[in-house]
C-alpha cells in the first residue's frame, strides 16, 4: 500500500502483550517529543486472547524517529534494572515471591469465612535458591 504524500510512514519498534506495559512505553517515547501510535491497544483492552492472536500491541512511531525511540526505551530498561530487587547472596535480579500466606488467607476466607490479615513477605532467588524476608 502506498503512503499518501506528506504522511509519515509508521514503523513498529516493539510489541507488548499487556496494555499497561504498552502505555508505559508509549509515555516514555512521547516524553521525548515523538508521536506514538499503539496499534491493537483496543483489542488488547477488550479481549486479551484476541490481542495475543493478533501479535500483541504494536508500539509504532514515524520511521524517522525509530532510532531515537528505541534508544529511549533501552535507557528506561537500564534505569529499571538498576532499581530491581536483587538477591542478597548472589546479586541476581531473577527474584520472585516465595510466600504461601496467600494460600492460607484464601482457604481461611473461603472455607471458614474468616479473613486472615497475616502475611509474611518472603522472596526467592531463582538463580541460587536463596530465600529471605522483605519485612522485619
Amino acid at each position: 500500500m502506498n503512503q499518501p504524500a506528506g504522511q509519515p510512514q509508521w514503523v513498529t519498534i516493539e510489541r507488548y502483550y499487556h496494555p499497561t506495559d504498552a502505555h508505559i512505553a508509549a509515555g516514555r517515547v512521547e516524553s521525548e517529543g515523538i508521536p506514538v501510535f499503539l496499534h491493537g491497544i483496543n483489542h488488547a483492552s477488550a479481549n486479551f486472547w484476541l490481542a495475543n492472536a493478533l501479535g500483541g500491541i504494536q508500539l509504532q512511531v514515524p520511521a524517522e524517529f525509530a532510532a531515537t525511540a528505541r534508544s529511549a526505551l533501552q535507557e528506561s530498561r537500564e534505569i529499571a534494572s538498576e532499581y530491581a530487587e536483587r538477591c542478597p547472596q548472589c546479586g541476581s535480579n531473577d527474584v520472585g515471591v516465595a510466600s504461601n500466606s496467600w494460600k492460607i488467607a484464601f482457604f481461611a476466607v473461603h472455607l471458614l469465612s474468616v479473613p486472615v490479615p497475616w502475611r509474611k513477605e518472603r522472596r526467592h532467588c531463582t538463580t541460587c535458591g536463596a530465600e529471605w524476608e522483605t519485612r522485619e
